[in-house]
């Protein structure tokens, strides 16, 4: 059904949300106050901060790096930075995301707020609550903010949901020129988060908007696709590690442990080639092997030696893998019970390019 006509209604004017406010009698009072009614098939969208808050889902501060890790069910990329450790995570809420979603932005005293871990759960019973104080049939969604790979700065998107078909799948249907769509899964809950944000923003406390317009989207509480259901996972996750992970991974380094921390971890600013390959060395090492390493110069040259052929040859390799998750090459030389590498640049191959431009 194509949508003619979309408004976005912001809702300010809210009071501070504090651990156990009632949100859905705050909310039916704000709306009242702002003389907002809602309307049947309207969607009503609501920071998960503020549910955060009246949950009362608060961490103390002083380690937030672990924090991070108990929030988390696995970790995808991590990344050194002046300060500490930026890791990007499969949230335990679900959705993969930059520090699991804890925040301290918007939050009073030194706090930090943490996302619901079952935000379905949470959206279907402030959707339930609600529904038993305005006369009107409505969705929720809870909406967070997030990065997305290949794409600079940041956006909303759908982190909860009840009420709401949030998947337009059309995949079987024609296009205008009477070709079949094949993979074209519109998400539509990613995209009604990300509208409210445009009257929400992030400085002036306006948690709430209403979107209005989009009324055959709108299920009973408890329908619709659950938020869930849009985090790809499985066998569709083509991105389950990050580049540098994959590589540490298959050597018995997982990311966000205590041996990826010891080793080393690849830093946000530039770094010097010694440095890449000495942490190369450090993974290569990991299996316990007794092979001595001499890393000369500025890392160019690294010669391994050792008595057991067997450990010379199995360091040697997982040295090449190493240096290959370091975006580095090698070129090797034997000599009796030593193996020398001569380390460069790598230099990835050029795809070829197809002529002519999207349309």
């Amino acid at each position: 059904m194509a949508t003619t006509e979309l408004r976005v209604i912001p809702l300010g004017g809210l009071p501070e949300i504090v651990h156990g406010d009632d949100l859905a009698a705050v909310l039916a009072a704000g709306m009242t106050t702002a003389d907002l009614a809602l309307q049947d098939g309207d969607i009503l969208v609501v920071t998960s901060k503020i549910v955060s808050k009246a949950l009362g889902l608060h961490a103390d501060p002083t380690d937030r790096a672990s924090l991070v890790l108990a929030q988390s069910t696995s970790v995808v990329a991590e990344r050194r930075t002046p300060d500490s450790v930026t890791r990007v995570v499969a949230a335990r809420s679900g959705p993969v995301m930059a520090g699991a979603g804890i925040d301290a932005s918007n939050a009073r005293e030194e706090r930090l707020l943490l996302l619901p871990h079952d935000p379905d759960a949470a959206a279907r019973d402030l959707h339930e609550r609600l529904a038993g104080l305005v006369p009107a049939r409505f969705a929720v969604v809870l909406s967070d903010t997030s990065g997305r790979a290949w794409r600079a700065g940041l956006t909303d998107f759908a982190l909860g949901s009840s009420g709401l078909a949030g998947l337009d799948d059309l995949r079987g249907h024609a296009d205008t020129h009477g070709r079949d769509l094949a993979v074209t899964v519109r998400n539509l809950a990613d995209e009604i988060a990300s509208a409210a944000d445009l009257v929400k923003g992030k400085l002036h406390r306006v948690p709430v908007a209403v979107v209005r317009g989009l009324a055959h989207l709108v299920r009973e509480p408890g329908d619709g696709v659950p938020a869930r259901d849009l985090v790809r996972s499985g066998p569709g996750d083509w991105f389950a590690l990050g580049r540098a992970e994959a590589v540490r991974d298959a050597l018995g380094v997982p990311a966000g442990s205590e041996l990826s921390q010891q080793v080393g971890i690849e830093s946000v600013q530039p770094e010097t080639l010694l440095d890449r390959v000495a942490r190369a060395v450090r993974v290569a090492l990991c299996a316990d092997d007794e092979v001595g390493v001499d890393l000369e110069g500025s890392g160019e040259l690294v010669t391994l030696s050792a008595g057991d052929p067997m450990a010379l040859g199995r360091v040697w390799a997982r040295l090449e893998v190493a240096l290959a998750g370091e975006r580095l090459g090698c070129e090797a030389s034997r000599a009796g019970t030593a193996v020398t590498l001569r380390v460069r640049e790598r230099t990835l191959p050029v795809a070829p390019t197809a002529g002519g431009s999207a349309g």
